[in-house]
């Protein structure tokens, strides 16, 4: 089995063969590895459907309506399995040592409660503090999340802030619980894009201040290319490239990748239209039997109708799902096949 390891040894995060079924036994996550390190930011890239959102959520053995189980080989938070916590250990752990963040600031806080009330809740349910000691904590969490009006923020309901006001509030919180992993997903999406960028920015700051692990769930390219330090493109199910965010962005080796960033708007390449991906990712129970992405990729060639495994490119724990890998032009603008 192929683990995509983390950049160094310490690692916080370890998955063996995870699968994701859904009611009427459809796979929608079919056996992926990763690994993740302490204080490392892993970008899990893709389009809408891809499977992202369930991956994570499966970190924290949380199960959305339409999923019927997961199951995976191993899934290790510092060295203790994950999947075989007892339901004491898994509170302990979700919103504790590892915290979420979620896309849509505005269903992110119940909507009957005020911000501080929350707040407060949560880091007493996680931590031995009194009311008034948590009540100072969850201040001082509002304040370093950039809220400049953090006592009329923590007086609040939700929907008396702005989008990106309950979005920081939200940060706030999950901080509030000084975990060790955060996991954000399209953390900026419901966002204009001048608050994408704070917000992007304030991730940033605040993992490199408090040592953080993050795992960062996008379709953003530019919000990879600002945060993370190593990427798995995720399509159809399945990782089909980990590298680097610098290996990912000057030699995409898997042909998604390198489609997905293709469609960047770029002042070297002029195009009549904007350029696209054709079709849409397969619906889960409807991927194609071998490479999931050849009914949509302008390199297919034979072979790619065989089911294709991740293979080891390079000197640095490069990993593509592509048999062509290695054996294409891989420099973006570069051409196409130059043999196989």
């Amino acid at each position: 089995m192929t683990v995509l390891a983390a950049t160094d040894n310490a690692v916080l995060v370890r998955v063996e063969n995870l699968s994701v079924t859904l009611a009427g036994a459809v796979r929608a996550v079919d056996g992926i590895d990763f690994q993740i390190g302490h204080g490392e930011c892993v970008a899990l890239v893709g389009e809408s459907g891809c499977g992202k959102t369930l991956t994570a959520l499966s970190l924290l053995r949380s199960l959305p309506p339409g999923v019927e189980k997961i199951d995976c080989a191993r899934m290790e938070f510092e060295g203790r399995r994950i999947d075989l916590m007892g339901r004491s250990d898994l509170r302990r752990l979700r919103g504790g040592q590892a915290a979420m963040v979620f896309q849509d600031p505005t269903t992110s806080f119940n909507p009957l409660f005020r911000i501080g009330d929350q707040l407060v809740e949560t880091i007493r349910a996680h931590r031995k503090f009194s009311r008034a000691a948590a009540t100072k904590l969850a201040m001082r969490c509002l304040g370093e999340a950039g809220l400049e009006e953090a006592a009329r923020v923590f007086g609040s309901y939700p929907h008396q802030l702005s989008g990106g006001q309950r979005q920081r509030a939200f940060i706030a919180m999950a901080l509030s619980t000084e975990p060790k992993l955060l996991i954000a997903d399209e953390p900026t999406t419901a966002l204009d894009v001048t608050v994408q960028r704070q917000i992007v920015d304030l991730l940033a700051r605040l993992a490199r201040q408090r040592g953080l692990s993050l795992l960062l769930i996008t379709h953003n390219l530019a919000v990879v290319a600002r945060l993370a330090d190593r990427v798995l493109m995720m399509y159809a199910g399945q990782i089909v490239e980990c590298s680097t965010v610098e290996e990912l962005f000057s030699a995409p080796a898997h042909p998604y990748s390198r489609a997905l960033i293709e469609c960047l708007p770029s002042l070297e390449r002029v195009h009549s239209r904007p350029p696209t991906i054709p079709g849409n990712v397969p619906r889960p129970g409807h991927w194609p039997t071998g490479c999931r992405f050849i009914d949509r990729c302008a390199r297919a060639a034979g072979g790619c109708e065989l089911p294709q495994r991740l293979k080891a490119i390079g000197h640095g724990g490069r990993l593509v799902r592509c048999h062509l890998a290695g054996g294409l032009k891989n420099r973006v603008g570069g051409g196409d096949e130059s043999g196989g």
